[in-house]
């Protein structure tokens, strides 16, 4: 095989690499999948670099030793060698296709590994600050208990790193209509502010309060978990003889990872 050979196949083959990364970087960033680590990331795109590099390496070969001369080929019927150069593309878009379904089911399989582990945690959280949770359960709309609430979220917050922010949900009413109320760690008050239940009403979609307020009825007890672009959130049901309360968990990862 000639130098011509050798440098032409190298230079398909990263034009070809080239085009997988592109689609997987594009894939990744449109749809939001969560598949890799971060420093696989870097390396991917430290790895378009050298692809440009190499690429740069050939054509500058190719110029040296002046392999630019095509070579003659016999005729061949038009619709023979039609037939066969479709075939090529028809395997590379099947690729790409195949390629999308893989990083698609690594999406879903990274966002269920991470809802089994952070539900696990939530759980093992909860269990170890259970003085904490009886007293966040106690719920009456007071100074007392948002100025407690917010230390008792902070402490919250701290244990446990992987839960940066928690917000505990309560039910109430407001002008003889039933809502939902969020307390979090930086939602005190100042020594003569007064407290309103409308700030510290709950933001929520339809899913969201239709979820929240079957749990405060009592239809239902299991969490509900939910993850997007990377931000992954559980909803914690807690009942004890106090009352029911529901634990709200965040986090957000820029990079996904399967085996986390």
């Amino acid at each position: 095989m000639n130098v011509v050979r050798i440098t032409n196949k190298i230079a398909l083959v990263t034009v070809f690499l080239l085009m997988y990364w592109v689609f997987i970087f594009i894939c990744s960033s449109v749809f939001g999948f969560k598949v890799f680590e971060r420093n696989l990331i870097d390396i991917f795109l430290l790895s378009i670099l050298g692809i440009f590099a190499i690429l740069f390496g050939m054509t500058i070969l190719n110029i040296m030793f002046n392999l630019t001369a095509i070579a003659e080929r016999k005729k061949i019927d038009s619709t023979e060698s039609h037939q066969r150069n479709k075939k090529p593309l028809y395997i590379f878009v099947s690729s790409l296709v195949a390629l999308f379904i893989l990083l698609y089911l690594g999406d879903i399989a990274t966002s269920k590994k991470r809802e089994k582990y952070l539900v696990s945690s939530a759980a093992d959280l909860l269990e170890e600050q259970k003085g904490i949770i009886i007293r966040l359960s106690n719920y009456t709309f007071s100074r007392n208990y948002i100025k407690s609430a917010s230390q008792d979220i902070k402490i919250l917050s701290k244990v446990e790193e992987k839960f940066p922010k928690v917000t505990v949900i309560t039910r109430d009413s407001l002008l003889g209509k039933p809502l939902l109320l969020g307390f979090t760690s930086y939602m005190g008050l100042g020594k003569d502010e007064e407290a309103l239940k409308a700030d510290y009403i709950l933001s929520t979609s339809s899913e969201e309060r239709e979820y929240l307020n079957s749990v405060f009825d009592g239809s239902s007890s299991s969490h509900r978990f939910s993850s997007n672009n990377g931000r992954y959130e559980i909803y914690y049901p807690v009942k004890t003889e106090n009352g029911q309360i529901v634990i709200h968990l965040s986090q957000h990862i820029r990079y996904g990872k399967i085996g986390s």
